[in-house]
């Protein structure tokens, strides 16, 4: 390594010698290594090597649009894809103040390229690279309709200059096959607006409440500007940024003659907005149409169609078949609005700033002072105490509410940003662990709302994470009554580390299975430093882990960031007795002529674990629903013996649950955006409390249907022959155990009572089922 660091370094002296004495020659053969590599990637992006280029026969359907249907497992339709229901504008609707506007600022020459400005790039070329001055972007209105409609790809640096290539080619053939016109209109009807708002007609209700071809000069230019940065110069957000953005574009308009002086002047009124508040969206099925596209669009990018274009859903007219199995998916539904809106109330009365020095109050006041409407006030000269009951004032605002959407209230300021920071928000899973087959997919609680995917978030996982450790310590040679001391230890060689259990109970000791069900994280810790950190690691990425693990001890408590999806992921191998599977949404695509396209064909051979030790780790993972942190379960009477873990972050930041059954694995998270704000207990914000109902509610959904899908896991042993605590030193307890003639006859009366539960359940399981009458906890119809 020496040698060639040493190598490098003489190569380098060599060329910085060579630039000093032949400075114009050096700058020569930059310049044309510069050259030569633009040269070839415009001719590798032309050839598609970063993705094919699609067709003029292609764009020609982007004036006709086909759209996509979305199917459930049942064939039933779920959603369509389709680039005009952005908007339903035509070019008769479009006022001629918009398109002087949108001409004037974004592209004042539109008229007169051919799809590239080469005097725009001179003059990005110029300013913004050699003189560093902000001149905006050299991109046609063409290139921003290729931008639009086909999105940009990663390509690590080369990303920028590859999608600009790409939207070059793409411009020009536009511009071959479309009328300026046209071109106009595909731009209106596909840019978007900021708040999910994408074309024009659908900007105008929401801003203005009218359609289009009704707005003014002043709305028009308004809309335009809003353009340049949606967020920055939202009319509703920052009024005042949007009017003086507002009153660019008209001075643009004059510039371009698209305006005379006394117009402008006529137009430059008082912003007045009639803003439309969204409506809550009913479906919560749009994160998992979000999903479909991601999967998708995997798929296009690998499979180009004959010709050579790449597969659109908003425009190509495919049918997709999906996995998402309707009945999951109106459980989940049910069951993550039902606890959500349960949650919120609890939230509101018993929140907290854990975090914070001074907790919530000492939270809200730096909220407040640093709040515009705040900042605003004070800058009037306002005393403290007029500040004050501007503050403490009541009036009706906006307020979001799970079942009905955002609705008026009068509330405070202070409660306005308390309730901002304390929303909980949730994701909820459900794949088949066999196949990986996506079953239900609830990304968050109204997409309408905010479009994050909960499901694909990275977040901290908590004790959620612990049975990948165990299962590592089992593959290890470990065994469920290894018995561990539950003492403080401080860890020096980790910066005096001392990791707590959150009921800050210690002595004795726990067997290996006892720890994860009642989730002790002294003993934890102490199994993952025997384990190993690597092992830990290597086994998680064999599972479906993809993220980047800390190489921390602490791994085992959770604190590396992992999100729903992978960790479902992982406890599919666990539900399925040790194999690793790939979760999928798309089952089949059909074209327009009903001709397959693509058939998905799941392998699931990969063994992570031995059988053996995976049936450990489901039995220790039963203790946690029987005895431990999920006991709460029983109260759902679901009849099969499901396992499952908890989690909770620190400060109860996080709560989780995933439980399995064979066939079926469920997984939930719940916690707030703002991680200041939690629950101010652990009784309250656990995954036990928060996570939990809402698996148990998919469980008991599944559970009734009249052919069931479930079966009960089948265990080598009914029983561990060690107790799960004992009040003695961990290298007492196995001997103990061993000669203690009480414990060993009480396993077998356990056993006994368990083989006569397991009987009586088969009896009535084999019977004729009548109706069932379904409680508070679901109520579908049964499938």
């Amino acid at each position: 390594m020496s040698h060639f660091l040493n190598t490098l370094k003489s190569k380098f002296k060599i060329l910085v010698s060579f630039i000093k004495k032949h400075p114009f020659k050096s700058i020569l053969y930059a310049m044309l290594s510069g050259f030569s590599f633009i040269i070839l990637l415009v001719l590798l992006t032309y050839v598609g090597v970063f993705g094919k280029l699609p067709s003029k026969e292609y764009l020609l359907e982007l004036k006709t649009p086909l759209t996509s249907t979305l199917y459930a497992s049942n064939r039933s339709q779920i959603g369509l894809y389709y680039l005009q229901n952005r908007s339903n504008i035509d070019s008769a609707q479009v006022p001629i103040a918009l398109k002087n506007a949108l001409i004037a600022t974004e592209d004042n020459r539109f008229y007169d390229h051919n799809g590239i400005d080469f005097k725009s790039y001179g003059r990005v070329f110029v300013k913004s690279i050699i003189l560093r001055q902000n001149a905006g972007g050299g991109s046609t209105l063409t290139q921003q309709v290729a931008k639009n409609t086909f999105g940009r790809a990663g390509f690590m640096f080369l990303a920028t200059p590859i999608n600009k290539i790409k939207e070059v080619f793409i411009a020009k053939r536009l511009e071959a096959i479309y009328t300026k016109d046209e071109i106009l209109l595909l731009y209106l009807n596909t840019v978007t607006f900021g708040e999910n708002v994408y074309g024009v007609e659908k900007a105008a209700l929401r801003f203005f409440n009218k359609s289009a071809k009704r707005l003014s000069v002043a709305e028009c230019a308004t809309l335009v500007g809003l353009l340049k940065a949606p967020t920055y110069y939202n009319p509703r957000l920052h009024p005042e940024r949007a009017v003086e953005r507002r009153n660019v574009v008209l001075q643009q308009m004059v510039k371009y003659n698209y305006l005379t002086a006394e117009q402008q002047a006529a137009a430059q009124v008082p912003l007045k907005l009639n803003y439309q508040i969204p409506k809550k969206l009913t479906s919560l099925t749009t994160y998992f149409k979000d999903y479909v596209v991601k999967e998708f669009n995997e798929w296009a990018a690998a499979n180009p169609a004959p010709d050579g274009h790449i597969y659109n859903l908003e425009t190509s007219g495919l049918k997709i078949y999906t996995t998402l199995n309707s009945s999951v998916q109106k459980s989940s539904e049910q069951a993550i609005v039902r606890q959500m809106a349960s949650l919120q109330k609890l939230m509101e009365q018993h929140w907290d700033a854990l975090s914070t020095e001074g907790g919530k109050e000492a939270l809200l006041k730096k909220l407040l002072n640093n709040s515009a409407a705040v900042k605003n006030f004070k800058t009037q000269g306002k005393t403290d105490r007029e500040v004050e009951k501007f503050i403490s004032e009541k009036k009706l605002r906006v307020q979001w509410d799970i079942t009905k959407g955002n609705v008026l209230r009068l509330q405070s300021l202070k409660d306005s940003i308390a309730n901002a920071i304390n929303r909980l928000h949730a994701g909820l899973l459900t794949i088949n662990s066999q196949t990986g087959g996506i079953m239900g997919y609830v990304g968050g609680i109204d997409y309408g709302m905010s479009q994050k995917d909960n499901i694909l978030e990275p977040k901290q996982v908590g004790s959620t994470f612990k049975p990948i450790t165990y299962l590592a310590a089992l593959e290890n040679g470990k065994t469920p009554c290894d018995f561990y001391d539950n003492s403080l230890v401080k860890y020096a060689e980790y910066e005096d580390w001392t990791p707590r259990n959150s009921n800050g109970n210690y002595g004795g000791s726990y067997s290996m299975y006892g720890a994860l069900a009642n989730s002790v994280n002294t003993v934890s810790v102490r199994i993952q430093l025997e384990t190993g950190i690597k092992p830990v690691q290597k086994l998680a990425k064999k599972m479906g882990i993809t993220a980047t693990l800390p190489s921390v001890p602490s791994i085992v408590l959770g604190t590396g960031d992992i999100s729903l999806f992978d960790m479902v992921t992982a406890y599919a191998s666990i539900s399925n007795g040790g194999r690793r599977v790939k979760p999928y949404a798309i089952e089949r695509i059909e074209d327009d002529k009903g001709k397959v396209l693509y058939q998905a064909r799941p392998k699931n051979n990969t063994r992570v674990a031995s059988e053996l030790n995976v049936n450990y780790l489901q039995k220790m993972m039963r203790s946690v629903l029987t005895e431990g942190t999920a006991a709460r379960m029983y109260g759902y009477n679901i009849p099969y013996n499901l396992i499952g873990k908890t989690g909770t972050t620190q400060n109860n930041g996080d709560g989780w649950f995933i439980a399995c059954s064979p066939e079926v694995v469920v997984g939930s998270w719940v916690g707030t955006y703002d991680r200041r704000a939690q629950f101010r207990t652990t009784n309250m914000g656990s995954g036990a409390n928060t996570a939990l109902p809402m698996v148990a509610s998919v469980f008991k959904s599944l559970s009734s249907w009249n052919n069931p899908i479930l079966t009960n896991f089948k265990y080598n042993e009914v029983y561990f022959n060690c107790p799960p605590f004992l009040e003695m030193k961990a290298s007492e307890a196995l001997d103990y155990v061993k000669t203690d003639s009480t414990y060993i006859m009480s396993l077998k009366i356990r056993d006994s009572l368990f083989r006569d539960a397991i009987r009586i359940k088969d009896s009535i399981r084999n019977t004729p089922k009548e109706p069932i009458v379904m409680d508070s906890i679901v109520n579908i119809p049964i499938q």
